[in-house]
């Protein structure tokens, strides 16, 4: 295919959430013409971009970056469409707060919720002076873009385009992701939101149906789930045998003729943030809605908080009478974002069981704040510096499920499926 030069095409973009706005950036960054919208004007700034985020290059803040050369603006979304080539649609589709991983898991079960992006399709519709290529980058479980999408936009093209990015990376995965990936109908011929998408970078281009990309986009996060899930049972199984889990999954990660790559396998804590739970719990859904019994989704999910209950056992046993403090609850490193954590589930978790936990959320939640005078219980929720470099009062016990603290004079280390530090025996 051939590449247009980026300058050439404008492109819009509606929906300037954690999502939509670093996509805007980094398309800017790229050197094409870039407008923005979304209904709530707050977002319609550079300076709403998360300072999480980092360059393409994985160098720097993406909002330090884009600065007044880049040319990204921002819009009402009529003028967008009077000046943009195509849009690509960035917005949320949430799931009710039960549905996102960080409480136990229900019984029930739901679809996302797609008011905003019937919406939003809508109003490009409605305002759009003339047919325009709509590229949907939102999760939507399969089936949503035909039968939900399509029927509010019937003369414009559609096409389903979803990213595989990680949040705090936006920039870097769009610039160099594993494939591009575009649901289209069988009568589509290559347009501008593909050949935007394929000059991104060489990567592999599928061109496949809107039901074949919707299926793909969620069970890919099926895939990082279980993988983590197996890491986690190895950690798990490894504490109570005396195992090394850091050897294990070394040893496991070696295997790339049969297990591919080495991602997700080490230690930590469960699978995590915006997507993953949520779209397994979604999936679990349209499984038992198309009559499936057999529902791995479930089973993986239903793994997933057991272990995570298992490490708030572990974290009340080791802490004993010290009073507990939970370090770290955003899903990630690089990330204030607590959506999906497993670490919310664990607090969740020990409130439920009756215990009482301090929680510092964020790095940024230790500013002005004097180290710990007096022992305390510790437990690593997110492995950030502040939190794995944190001066320890002489007699605190460390719970760290990621191998990652360093041993300290007087301090108990208890390192889940690894070596004690000298101080313990955990």
């Amino acid at each position: 295919m051939v590449k247009l030069h980026a300058m050439a095409v404008t492109i819009g973009v509606v929906g300037l959430g954690k999502l939509g706005l670093p996509v805007a950036a980094a398309l800017a960054l790229r050197g094409y013409q870039v407008i923005g919208y979304d209904r709530d004007d707050a977002r319609m700034r550079t300076a709403a971009l998360s300072r999480y985020e980092r360059g393409p290059d994985g160098e720097g803040t993406l909002v330090d970056l884009v600065d007044d050369t880049v040319p990204l603006r921002f819009a009402p979304l009529p003028e967008l469409l009077s000046a943009a080539d195509c849009v690509f649609v960035v917005v949320e589709t949430p799931h009710r707060p039960m549905y996102e991983g960080i409480t136990p898991l229900p019984d029930s079960r739901a679809d996302f919720d797609y008011t905003a992006l019937r919406r939003a399709v809508s109003d490009v519709a409605a305002h759009a002076p003339g047919p325009i290529e709509i590229g949907v980058m939102s999760t939507v479980l399969p089936g949503t873009i035909r039968a939900q999408i399509l029927p509010v936009a019937t003369a414009h093209p559609i096409l389903y385009c979803p990213q595989f990015v990680g949040m705090g990376r936006v920039a870097q995965d769009l610039s160099r992701p594993e494939f591009t990936m575009i649901g289209a109908p069988a009568t589509y011929r290559h347009g501008t939101v593909s050949t935007v998408l394929a000059s991104l970078a060489d990567a592999p281009l599928f061109e496949v149906s809107y039901e074949t990309a919707e299926l793909a986009k969620v069970v890919y996060n099926t895939f990082v789930s279980a993988k983590v899930t197996v890491a986690n049972l190895v950690q798990w199984m490894a504490h109570e045998t005396g195992a090394d889990a850091g050897d294990v999954l070394r040893i496991i990660r070696s295997g790339d003729q049969r297990l591919t790559s080495a991602a997700y396998l080490s230690p930590g804590m469960g699978d995590g943030g915006p997507c993953h739970p949520r779209d397994n719990i979604a999936l679990s859904w349209l499984f038992r809605a198309h009559g499936g019994e057999a529902d791995l989704f479930t089973g993986v999910l239903r793994t997933r908080q057991a272990y995570v209950e298992w490490l708030a056992r572990r974290f009340a046993e080791y802490a004993g009478p010290l009073p507990m403090t939970v370090l770290g609850t955003a899903f990630k490193p690089g990330t204030d974002l607590q959506t999906g954590s497993s670490s919310a589930l664990m607090v969740t978790m020990l409130h439920f069981a009756g215990a009482t936990a301090e929680v510092v959320a964020t790095p940024a939640d230790l500013i002005g704040r004097p180290p710990a005078a007096a022992a305390r219980a510790y437990f690593i929720g997110c492995p950030e510096p502040e939190f794995t470099g944190y001066p320890f009062a002489a007699g605190s016990v460390v719970v760290d499920p990621w191998h990652v603290v360093t041993d300290r004079p007087g301090v108990t280390v208890h390192r889940i499926g690894g070596q004690p530090s000298p101080a313990g025996d955990g």
